[in-house]
């Protein structure tokens, strides 16, 4: 896997992808949560939105404030727009990693392996989907076990997430120094 990262992790393809990203973070997606306010009737938060994390009782109260038409609608976006788009942020993030660690160590062995924080994150991603899909349709009832679960992944997710952005900036700004210190 790392290979084929290695391989992937060129600048056309960082951009390609962190371009992806950024529409996806900064139009798709809030534009997904302004459908759920209209379908709530008021401004209203995704749950998966809720950093560090959620608790049931949160995450119950957040469920039943979207009303019926707003938890269609979550359920509908998680099981679209929330699968694409954590494919989209962990391959961008992923090889935006590979590309900046080669830049900045390309002899060390470890460093590499930073890529697979936004792809474990995904993987907390779509396990918080999966448990806030289940909340969303076992509404009315309160799955106590699943909602502990889904602030869990929540927890995960956002740590990786922020760790991976962290890398990202602290590599871009390494990459920087090093260009300049070769001028």
């Amino acid at each position: 896997m790392l290979a084929k990262l290695q391989q992937w992790a060129t600048g056309r393809n960082v951009i390609i992808f962190v371009i992806l990203d950024v529409i996806f973070m900064m139009g798709v997606m809030p534009y997904m949560q302004s459908l759920m306010s209209k379908a709530a009737g008021k401004p209203v938060v995704p749950i998966d939105l809720s950093i560090p994390t959620w608790t049931p009782e949160q995450g119950f109260a957040l469920i039943e404030s979207y009303g019926d038409t707003g938890r269609s609608l979550y359920r509908i976006i998680d099981l679209t727009a929330d699968v694409v788009y954590p494919i989209i942020y962990g391959i961008a993030f992923a090889l935006l990693l590979t590309f900046l660690m080669r830049k900045i160590a390309p002899s060390n062995k470890w460093l590499p392996y930073l890529a697979f924080l936004p792809l474990l994150a995904v993987v907390f991603d779509y396990a918080e989907n999966a448990s806030i899909i289940a909340l969303l349709n076992a509404y009315p009832t309160q799955l106590m076990g699943v909602a502990k679960l889904g602030g869990i992944f929540t927890f995960f997710k956002w740590i990786l997430v922020f760790a991976t952005i962290g890398g990202s900036v602290i590599g871009l700004i390494v990459w920087g120094i090093k260009g300049l210190g070769k001028r």
